[in-house]
């Protein structure tokens, strides 16, 4: 998937003069379902900060 991003990048006298454009590309979403294994941000403490 893709989107084109015009943005104006030069004015003179309030008139655009030059027009520039961008494009931002997303990959597709590949989740099919099913569950989501979340990380335990826990074993990144150390133990004393552990509860």
């Amino acid at each position: 998937m893709t989107q084109n991003v015009n943005i104006a990048v030069k004015t003179e006298s309030g008139q655009i003069k030059k027009i520039s454009h961008g494009v931002i590309f997303q990959p597709e979403t590949q989740f099919k379902g099913g569950s989501v294994k979340w990380f335990d941000d826990s074993k990144l403490l150390k133990p004393e900060y552990r509860k």
